[in-house]
């Protein structure tokens, strides 16, 4: 059935709130990938959104991603970064864990307008505290924090739309994320909203666009810091691609960037970022 396919497509091309789906995943059907996504920059982009020229950061990590149906409407996704490697070109690197999100996902509507809402707490299971040695300077050592040390929670309101006989479906969604302290500092609201076109060439190669922007709300945050993204805004566009592989298995690819398109760069270092990736499903 093609709202089948549909499910798998969106669960492939979606990673840590990047994109979101009205469709949930049926009872006992199982959706593993794997993800292996690489970037760097030296385009530093402050709390005003000015450029800034530094040394080039660098970050490799992969990551599991897996969702379960407990029930035709409920299901259970997780996100966990298992290893995250960072440096800058004039320190050396350090990896570590990332911090894990557990998405709690149900569906209000079926139908041609599949709604769906989910809770997904973000657990601070990666070190907030990374020392990378500087090879310039052997005295100084810069802080690369695989997590970011606080416990937050995300609430997502998501549709779709299927338009079946066609092979091809849109969604869009909107999220709030309720973030709390690191070390007595508090961290600045969130709020994320994007949009999604997927379509099949060929019956075999599923092909992905997507737009999304995240911004903070509430008061202008008392430091700045981009590896723990307080006081950060962008807007982000991608295309990604997704080959069946038989019943089971594929094989993904996708390219994403960043754009002043709706909300100016903000304590965020831009450039592109290529993710590659193995997936797997299991129906009941």
């Amino acid at each position: 059935m093609f709202k089948y396919l549909l499910v798998f497509v969106l669960s492939v091309f979606s990673t840590a709130l990047s994109a979101q789906s009205g469709w949930t995943r049926d009872k006992h059907d199982i959706f593993l990938k794997l993800d292996f996504q690489t970037y760097q920059s030296d385009k530093y982009h402050n709390l005003d959104g000015d450029v800034v020229k530094t040394n080039t950061f660098r970050q490799q990590a992969v990551l599991l991603y897996g969702e379960y149906g407990i029930t035709g409407r409920f299901a259970v996704n997780v996100s966990l970064p298992l290893v995250k490697i960072q440096s800058f070109n004039i320190s050396e690197k350090v990896a570590g864990i990332g911090d894990a999100k557990v998405e709690f996902k149900y569906a209000l509507l079926k139908g041609k307008f599949p709604l769906a809402i989910s809770i997904t707490p973000e657990i601070p299971t990666g070190p907030s505290k990374l020392l990378s040695q500087n090879l310039i300077n052997s005295f100084d050592k810069i802080n690369l924090p695989t997590g970011d040390g606080e416990f937050n929670l995300w609430t997502t309101l998501a549709v779709s739309h299927s338009f079946y006989p066609k092979p091809a479906y849109a969604s869009a969604y909107v999220s709030f994320n309720k973030r709390t302290k690191y070390q007595g500092q508090a961290f600045q609201d969130q709020i994320q909203a994007g949009a999604e076109f997927g379509y099949k060439i060929k019956n075999k190669v599923w092909v992905n666009a997507k737009v999304f922007s995240l911004f903070g709300v509430g008061a202008k945050p008392g430091f700045a810091d981009f590896i723990r993204a307080n006081g950060t805004s962008f807007t982000a566009c991608s295309l990604a691609a997704l080959w069946e592989l038989g019943k089971h298995w594929g094989i993904s690819a996708q390219y994403f960037n960043y754009t002043d398109l709706f909300f100016k760069s903000k304590n965020v270092y831009t450039s592109g970022q290529i993710s590659l990736g193995v997936t797997y499903q299991r129906k009941r």
